[in-house]
C-alpha cells in the first residue's frame, strides 16, 4: 500500500510540474496601476486595470479587458479633454479603443470600461503599451514594467 501512494503522490507531482511547465500561457493576470499627474493646468489622478493570460516576459500576453478611470482634481483650472484610448500590440502597430473623445470636469471623474470579445482581443509583445492621448499629452502605460511615461507633444 505505500509503494501505491509513493507512486501516485509521484504521479501526481509529475502531472502539476509539468502542466505548470507547457500551460503558463494559459495563467489569467490582473495589473492593476494608478498615479497622479499634474501637466499644465490639469492636476489629474489616472487608474489603469489591464486583464488577459499570458506571460508579458514571454511575449505571449493576450488583453482581454481594460478599465481606465481618471479624476481631474478639484484644483484643475480646465477641463481636461481625452482624444483617443489606443493599445500598441507593438511599438508601430495598434488598435483604437476609443476615438471619440470625452472632457472630464474639474472635481468629476469618468470610468471607461473595455471588454474585448475573444476574436477582437489583442496580443502584445513584451514592447506593447496602452496609450491615452489627451490635447496637448499622452501617457503610455506599459503592463510588462507597470509604468506609466508622459509624452509631451
Amino acid at each position: 500500500m505505500g509503494r501505491f501512494i509513493k507512486f501516485v503522490c509521484l504521479t501526481l507531482g509529475a502531472t502539476l510540474s509539468l502542466q505548470i511547465a507547457l500551460f503558463t500561457h494559459l495563467w489569467a493576470f490582473t495589473i492593476t496601476e494608478v498615479k497622479s499627474f499634474n501637466e499644465g493646468p490639469y492636476n489629474f489622478k489616472l487608474e489603469i486595470q489591464v486583464y488577459g493570460r499570458g506571460s508579458f516576459q514571454k511575449g505571449t500576453a493576450k488583453l482581454s479587458s481594460l478599465k481606465i478611470k481618471i479624476r481631474n482634481e478639484r484644483s484643475s483650472s480646465e477641463a481636461l479633454n481625452v482624444k483617443a484610448i489606443r493599445v500598441y500590440s507593438d511599438p508601430q502597430v495598434y488598435r483604437d479603443l476609443d476615438t471619440i473623445g470625452y472632457a472630464i470636469s474639474p472635481g468629476k471623474w469618468v470610468t471607461k470600461y473595455y471588454r474585448l470579445r475573444k476574436e477582437k482581443q489583442i496580443f502584445m509583445s513584451s514592447k506593447g503599451f496602452i496609450a491615452i492621448h489627451f490635447g496637448k499629452f499622452n501617457i503610455q502605460f506599459s503592463p510588462r514594467d507597470h509604468k506609466f511615461k508622459e509624452i509631451h507633444l
